[in-house]
């Protein structure tokens, strides 16, 4: 069989081609780190990789939604324990300002301390989280819950509902209270007739500040008695709400300690799946530079050959 110079000389630049494009693209391998550069080159483990990012990708988006969750519970827990201690004051106040040998003056004294607590509790109310939206707001986020009229009367104006939020494929949490919930919940305590205490917390204040404003006559009997229950009415009001706001602490902290905990569960999942993507994606660093090493030596080798071939009289062209 004989071999014309033309197709050796075809045959050996081809051999030298091939063996260059696989060195360059050991190197490439080398210089991305990645021994799937291409779907080719490992399509079971280029498909089993984008399995695993996709489910990375989906963890990554309940980690942002959980993270900016547990702001909001947090700045919602330390709301309510400031809240709870306003409310505590108030309840001393109230306790105080049943004293019956107290002056006008001392009244009125007491009266303006209870507005400060309740001016302090308004502003509460309409507090915003880190992302500047109000916490007690409900689906309308976007204004304050609470406004107040030109006579001191509050009214709720937020969303009757709250924003839930999904922090895992089948677990869905309240991102917060309502302002219907926090300061106007149903009564779970009794006045002394045995109807529901006051719901609304700013009512029961009033109800305190008109009783401390009005005159009081200890020889009319009425007057006494008006007095007497606006307090006691009062009273059980602020009572119910702290009762209530420690409710919803626990509820709160309940659904805080499980969205922490899918934070950590997350991270770990994060490591896992970076760590099964390493596995069919990064080169094995021992094998890669082999490899180059014997590709780059064989091409040495082959371009050697070569130039020397050429000065065979097989490739003397005449």
């Amino acid at each position: 069989m004989r071999l014309s110079t033309n197709s050796l000389y075809q045959k050996n630049t081809q051999s030298i081609l091939n063996t260059n494009s696989k060195w360059q693209k050991s190197g490439l391998h080398l210089a991305t780190g990645k021994k799937i550069l291409t779907p080719s080159d490992d399509p079971m483990g280029a498909a089993q990789s984008l399995i695993l990012k996709q489910a990375q990708a989906q963890n990554e988006q309940f980690q942002a939604t959980r993270e900016s969750t547990e702001k909001t519970l947090s700045r919602q827990d330390t709301l309510l324990s400031e809240i709870n201690t306003v409310l505590q004051s108030i309840q001393e106040t109230l306790v105080y300002a049943a004293n019956e040998t107290l002056n006008e003056e001392n009244r009125l004294d007491i009266a303006n301390k209870l507005q400060g607590l309740k001016d302090q509790l308004f502003s509460l109310a309409n507090s915003k989280d880190t992302n500047g939206n109000y916490i007690f707001a409900g689906k309308k986020n976007d204004a304050p819950p609470f406004i107040k009229n030109e006579s001191g009367e509050i009214t709720y104006i937020g969303g009757s509902t709250s924003i839930n939020v999904l922090i895992d494929d089948s677990r869905e949490v309240s991102a917060s209270f309502t302002g219907i919930e926090v300061f106007m919940t149903d009564a779970n305590v009794k006045n002394a007739d045995g109807s529901p205490a006051e719901s609304n917390i700013f009512v029961s204040i009033d109800y305190a500040l008109d009783a401390l404003k009005a005159d009081l006559n200890y020889d009319d009997e009425k007057s006494v008695d008006a007095f007497r229950e606006g307090l006691s009415k009062a009273r059980n009001g602020v009572d119910n709400s702290f009762s209530n706001i420690s409710t919803l602490r626990a509820e709160g902290g309940s659904v805080l300690a499980e969205v922490n905990r899918l934070i950590t569960l997350g991270k770990t999942l994060d490591i896992e799946f970076q760590t099964q993507i390493s596995q069919f994606e990064d080169v094995d660093w021992y094998d890669a530079i082999s490899e180059y090493a014997i590709l780059q030596a064989n091409l040495q080798a082959a371009q050697y050959t070569f130039m020397t071939m050429q000065s065979m009289s097989l490739f003397q062209m005449k």
